[in-house]
């Protein structure tokens, strides 16, 4: 690639183009793009640049225009830092931004999207099937797209026409991430997706990488590669054994494999089983989405090669190969074909310089430093979050809750309300049961579910049941199982034996009784 291919544009707050910045005034300018996830950029400009000034301010962006007048990125400011010394006292701005499909990462897929009220959820979950693509752009599109309530709805988001392509699976959705929620769905299915700029918009678009292994041969011997990093590892997992909705010999359970993982078990010699939770359904096909998603990139022989293409004109990248594709690599005699996950481009005094990492979804070799930053970044502010999420907040969650054994109880879905306070890795939960609504009180011992899994097994004994008859209140204990946030319910029987809490025991309900229980206890950090 060489430096007249690129166009560098700032763009404003409404997304209109409002200059060209020259390349020259871009030496050590960066522009990393990820398969199916956020890139990044970062550009250098002197204090009191004309378009720099305009970069700077929040609302802005970048649009980066390659050969054939594709758009390699386009996206945000994020940050800007001003940087001073004696020998240079007006400074210099040093901003960094990301690519637009960081607007992905900063929504939720409600389970009742036709609703922005959270507290007015009345699906457990938003559950689909169809084509990978569909299903795909559905989410999109009833989360952040035209068909979103207006409080949702980015107006400036176009979403691209519904072609139907890849595996056909189901999914479901209760406040995931977008972005972790689709990644999953488009590895399945094998497509990529990104959000650009195009003209005044942005476009949501997806498309099926291409397999040019046969065309594109990156090689140090033939002088395609000017460098190259090569390793390999074993696989994460080769059996994903997938657990449904359920509890204890009722819960389900599907075991799941491919070709790729099953060949790394005869590689290595190794059977690696993972449990993978998916308590949100009971639906075969989603289940089997679930295992596949872990299989997809851990349910194989792990190759990483982080490659520097020579890029002469026989091999240009945003011609030749593209972010996605299919390509085949050589380091001396081996020879392996993997995906290119990551590109990054760097404006350099003596021209364009373009890496690549090929076959694993973090850099390994180019641009270390500026790759290294953002994926560090990323992690503290995860960790940050995982930390403090839930100080002082009181938070509301849909309680489900029913009987292990026998005919489920009816009850409208206000019938149990749950609250919880989260620090840290510590979660205090209260539970309050209402009869008065409750139509039939089934069969079987009754469970509630808690708000996050437990880390080890735990025994709550503050619940209460007042007979509201005779005023009486009976102890009911709570008991939930490692990594489960399943609690079963009991009471403590005559023989000073824990009993099922049923219907009928310890004594006959009836809609005019009440029930509730809290506790602390430790979740995964």
């Amino acid at each position: 690639m060489r430096v007249e291919d690129l166009v560098v544009e700032v763009r404003d707050r409404s997304l209109d183009r409002i200059g060209v910045i020259p390349v020259q005034d871009l030496v050590g300018a960066t522009f990393v793009v990820r398969y199916n996830n956020v890139g990044t950029w970062s550009v250098t400009v002197p204090y009191n640049n004309r378009l720099g000034e305009f970069l700077r301010l929040p609302g802005y962006g970048i649009v980066i225009t390659g050969p054939g007048d594709q758009v390699l990125i386009s996206g945000p400011t994020l940050t800007a830092k001003l940087e001073q010394t004696q020998d240079n006292t007006d400074g210099t701005w040093l901003i960094e931004g990301s690519s637009d499909d960081i607007i992905l990462s900063e929504r939720l897929a409600y389970p009742t999207p036709s609703t922005a009220d959270v507290t007015a959820q009345t699906s457990g979950y938003d559950i689909r099937t169809g084509p990978a693509e569909t299903v795909i752009k559905e989410y999109i599109d009833v989360n952040m797209g035209p068909s979103a309530p207006a409080e949702r709805t980015i107006s400036y988001l176009n979403i691209e026409a519904d072609a139907a392509r890849g595996t056909t699976l189901a999914a479901t959705a209760r406040f995931n991430q977008i972005q972790d929620l689709i990644y999953d769905l488009a590895q399945v299915g094998e497509l990529g997706y990104k959000v650009t700029q195009q003209n005044d918009t942005l476009v949501f678009s997806m498309y099926q990488p291409v397999d040019r292994s046969e065309l594109v041969r990156m090689d140090i011997q033939n002088r395609k590669l000017s460098s190259s990093t090569y390793s390999y590892g074993t696989a994460k997992v080769t059996r994903a054994i997938v657990a449904g909705r359920g509890e204890a010999e009722n819960r389900i359970f599907i075991e799941r494999s491919n070709t790729d993982s099953l060949n790394a078990e005869v590689d290595w010699n190794r059977r690696i089983e993972v449990f993978k939770d998916a308590r949100q359904s009971e639906d075969t096909d989603a289940l089997n989405t679930a295992g596949d998603e872990l299989l997809v990139d851990l349910g194989k022989t792990i190759t990483e090669m982080s490659v520097t293409p020579s890029d002469d004109q026989t091999m240009i990248y945003g011609t030749d190969w593209n972010l996605g594709d299919r390509v085949t690599v050589v380091a001396n005699q081996i020879e392996t074909t993997a995906v290119v996950t990551e590109v990054g481009i760097q404006i350099a005094a003596d021209g364009v310089r373009v890496g690549a990492t090929v076959g694993t979804p973090v850099g390994i070799e180019f641009e270390s430093k500026v790759l290294a930053k953002q994926q560090n970044h990323e992690d503290r502010i995860s960790n940050l979050e995982r930390s403090n999420s839930g100080y002082g907040i009181n938070t509301s969650w849909d309680v489900e809750g029913g009987t292990i054994g026998g005919t489920p109880p009816v009850f409208p879905p206000d019938a149990i309300i749950g609250t919880f306070n989260r620090i840290g890795n510590l979660v205090h939960f209260t539970i309050n049961v209402d009869f008065d609504d409750i139509t039939d009180f089934g069969t079987g011992q009754y469970y509630v579910n808690l708000p996050y899994p437990a880390i080890s097994d735990y025994l709550f004994s503050s619940g209460h049941l007042l007979d509201f008859s005779t005023s009486n209140s009976y102890i009911i204990i709570g008991q939930v199982d490692a990594d489960s946030d399943v609690m079963r319910l009991s009471y403590l029987g005559s023989n000073s034996q824990l009993q099922d809490f049923e219907y009928n025991a310890p004594k006959t309900l009836t809609v005019d009784d009440h029930f509730d229980i809290s506790g602390t206890y430790e979740i995964e950090g």
